[in-house]
């Protein structure tokens, strides 16, 4: 989306408060105008940064028309291949209380230490970790994940690849920013959970809002939306998903709706810590369901492996996954 209105020489923090602000004001529930007047009497840059901001984000309506839409699966929901889902994000699968007692070592548990400049943390595949920040938003890394945090700007975080669960403390004055790929996702206040692999992203949104591409081809995600890009030149392709399944990983499911078994390959890998390779079988092929990770590797691949309608071999440290009519060559 492009836009003929002249844009104004105003700093990136002001346009990332006026995104928030342009959130939270298109919501059907927001109250705070008095906050938002105040925000607005507070420099004469804040309303010509809005009236940017809605310039842009109004062309939201029209980038999600024209973007393609993934086709629905299909394979349908039956209860052979339905595994029940559990409470919503906030139960823990029972070595949570040991990841996040091991966090206070590494990163801290409600204080981030803000004297030591940019932190790269990461997680081994098959481990998850969970990092507090100090403002009470918090971030849960599935295995496999590497990101940055700036102790100079503790709300903007990099995540250069893998997959990470946020829960982001709202602060209108303060927007929270995840950089993925490239790509800028504005936050207020909200659930949501980003894959970065291989030079795709996908973006899904359990509670609140995010703004895809904040101040360029904006596309606002609201709760059960989802987002994904193959490549950095793809265009982004959307979907509708329930916002219960999104960051079941956490718990040990893993929730698909129409997705490749390319996908469902390096999902696997990175929360089981061995590597998955397809072959001869197509990575194209789509699976709807839900895969229940609790066991061993050798368990959890001969349980998902009628689901999922291929046969896991083991081949060194890792597995083969082909098809179920004889074993890979």
């Amino acid at each position: 989306m492009n836009t003929d209105r002249p844009q104004p020489d105003i700093s990136p923090e002001i346009m990332e408060v006026a995104s928030a602000w342009a959130v939270r004001t298109s919501g059907a529930d927001f109250t705070d105008w008095d906050g938002f007047m105040d925000w607005l009497d507070a420099s004469p840059e804040h309303l010509p940064a809005y009236d940017a901001v809605l310039a842009r984000v109004d062309g939201a309506a029209e980038v999600l028309a024209s973007a393609p839409v993934a086709d629905a699966p299909s394979r349908e929901w039956t209860t052979d291949n339905i595994v029940e889902l559990p409470a919503p994000r906030r139960r823990w699968w029972p070595a949570a209380a040991a990841i996040a007692a091991s966090v206070a070592a590494v990163v801290g548990i409600g204080v981030f230490d803000r004297s030591s400049g940019p932190e790269l943390i990461a997680t081994a595949a098959g481990e998850q970790r969970v990092v507090e920040l100090a403002d009470g938003s918090r971030i849960i890394m599935n295995g496999a994940t590497s990101l940055t945090i700036d102790s100079d700007r503790p709300r903007h975080v990099e995540l250069a690849h893998g997959e990470a669960l946020f829960e982001v403390r709202h602060d209108e004055a303060n927007p929270f920013v995840v950089v993925a790929d490239g790509t800028r996702l504005l936050d207020a206040g909200t659930v949501f959970n980003v894959v970065a692999d291989q030079g795709s992203l996908d973006v899904a949104v359990a509670e609140g809002a995010v703004i895809y591409r904040p101040g360029q081809d904006a596309v606002r995600l609201n709760p059960g939306d989802g987002l994904s890009r193959a490549n950095a030149d793809a265009a982004p392709v959307l979907r509708k998903t329930s916002p219960e399944g999104i960051g079941t990983w956490q718990s040990g499911q893993l929730h698909y709706d129409g997705a490749t078994l390319d996908q469902v390959a390096r999902d696997l890998a990175r929360n089981i810590g061995r590597p998955v390779t397809l072959r001869g079988t197509s990575a194209s092929a789509r699976f709807t369901g839900t895969l229940a990770l609790e066991g061993e590797p050798d368990q959890v691949f001969a349980r998902i492996g009628p689901l999922l309608g291929v046969t896991f071999t083991p081949s060194g440290e890792g597995w083969i996954m082909s098809p179920p009519d004889g074993p890979p060559r």
